[in-house]
């Protein structure tokens, strides 16, 4: 990724990384210049990019004051935590990776060829630069939906990461009304970011707190958008508590399983996949019971532990 900051150059004309280039922005805040233009670009440069993006100038020499011809689009970014963040997934992203995922996933996702830890990695540092975990929730929020309504994969986990990273333990009141609010606007559109936000965030609210998750995830069931629906199983399958759910599930099951969607009666074969190591003779009496609307598929999930 290249920005081309005209015109400060040499008349040559050269590349540099950003530690060279910050070097004469570094040299004014030293020596206390007052030209704020240039200290505040200075700090925002030093703090928010990419150690490996790459500058071209051309023109004439460089001088700090020459900061004052930033674009403007550089500087919004720079002041925009979500823009920050998707620069840069984007710039680790990896092609080869991007096409992997994007034909194992299938449903037309777009992806930037990045794993969870380097999203991780990203996600971490951008809350520390920014002290995004002490801004206000609505902030928070307002952050996580932009992430969350991008067309990238790895922006919309980003958002499920954060919350996973610095709501774990919190309310989960406002986190579900968040995540409703992402399934209503149908930004979620696919198996892997609705499961990754199941076993993520979904399944510890379910054993910490039932009361909430319970109400929100029975609202979700009879849901006609599809991620919905599968959302409100998923979870179960890797809560602790799965046992404490036995009737949720076989209420939540019976209505998905009747359903055409194949991602409807998948979320089901999942979760009594699970519940087969704590009662075999429950799920093998469920797949008869509703031997009309399984598939091959349900069954050959449903049945993996069960010898």
């Amino acid at each position: 990724m290249g920005y081309t900051l005209s015109p400060m150059a040499t008349e040559r004309g050269f590349v540099a990384t950003v530690d060279t280039a910050l070097y004469p922005l570094r040299k004014a805040l030293k020596n206390k210049e007052k030209n704020s233009k240039t200290i505040s670009a200075a700090f925002f440069l030093q703090r928010n990019l990419n150690p490996n993006t790459r500058f071209s100038w051309i023109n004439r020499p460089y001088s700090a004051k020459s900061v004052n011809f930033i674009p403007i689009q550089l500087i919004n970014t720079m002041h925009n935590p979500s823009q920050l963040l998707q620069s840069r997934l984007t710039a680790l992203g990896d092609e080869k990776k991007a096409r992997w995922l994007e034909n194992y996933v299938k449903h037309d996702i777009r992806s930037k060829g990045v794993g969870i830890p380097q999203i991780r990695e990203v996600v971490k540092a951008v809350a520390k630069e920014h002290g995004l975990n002490q801004q206000p929730t609505e902030a928070q929020f307002d952050l996580l939906s932009d992430l969350m309504q991008q067309p990238f994969t790895e922006d919309k986990l980003a958002a499920i990461l954060y919350l996973q990273l610095y709501w774990k333990g919190q309310a989960a009141g406002p986190q579900l009304e968040l995540i409703s609010h992402w399934f209503d606007q149908r930004w979620i559109s696919d198996w892997n970011v609705c499961d990754w936000l199941c076993v993520r965030l979904l399944s510890p609210m379910l054993d910490r707190s039932p009361e909430q998750a319970l109400p929100v995830l029975k609202a979700w069931n009879g849901n006609e958008y599809l991620w919905t629906a599968r959302a409100s199983l998923v979870p179960f399958a890797q809560c602790k508590s799965i046992t404490e759910h036995i009737d949720t599930i076989e209420a939540f099951s019976s209505i998905l399983i009747q359903r055409e969607e194949r991602f409807c009666k998948t979320s089901v074969g999942w979760v009594l996949r699970e519940y087969s190591r704590h009662d075999k003779d429950f799920v093998l009496r469920f797949l008869e019971e509703h031997k009309d609307w399984v598939t091959p598929e349900v069954v050959k999930n449903a049945t993996k532990y069960i010898s």
